[in-house]
């Protein structure tokens, strides 16, 4: 039937998992808030910012640091909200350093909604861990990613080394 298969075992669990019903709301807001029916893959949170999975990566470690109170835009933020969030920034970058080595790392924000390509409406800031061979024959050729751990085993390396983000 198929030329070839792409093993894929760590989505089992999400799709036998009934109890995920499409959240209605903010979905950042659903995962600060700790509401049901949420993938929350949080790495660390406090009072102003958190650190999260990106639970549809680009590469494993993908993370988004987001501020936890609803804001829209940057000039919403309040200037401790602002400083806080940056040098969350910082510190998941330390993060990502210390735990995959990366060679590069990609950081970047949507604004504006679908004109600015963000699906959520609530800012928080991508950052992707790169290396110069995460493209390969399947990328280029059957628009096929291929990532090489799951988003659980990426959490799991991420959260052992979690104590950087809280400035430590």
């Amino acid at each position: 039937m198929y030329d070839s298969y792409i093993w894929a075992s760590g989505r089992h669990s999400y799709i036998k998992d009934h109890s995920l019903q499409p959240y209605k709301g903010c979905l950042l807001c659903g995962v600060a808030l700790n509401k049901k029916g949420v993938i929350k893959k949080v790495i660390y949170k406090d009072k102003l910012a958190m650190v999260i999975m990106n639970v549809f990566p680009y590469n494993p470690g993908h993370v988004q640091v987001v501020p936890i109170r609803h804001v829209e835009s940057l000039e919403e933020l309040t200037k401790k909200e602002h400083d806080h969030l940056f040098e969350m920034v910082k510190r998941t970058v330390v993060l990502l350093k210390k735990t995959f080595e990366p060679q590069g790392i990609n950081i970047g924000m949507n604004i504006g909604g679908d004109a600015a390509g963000a699906s959520i409406m609530h800012i928080h800031v991508q950052i992707v861990p790169r290396y110069k061979r995460d493209t390969g024959f399947m990328e280029s050729t059957a628009s096929t990613k291929v990532m090489t751990m799951t988003v659980e085993q990426a959490f799991k390396k991420l959260k052992a080394n979690s104590a950087v983000l809280k400035g430590k």
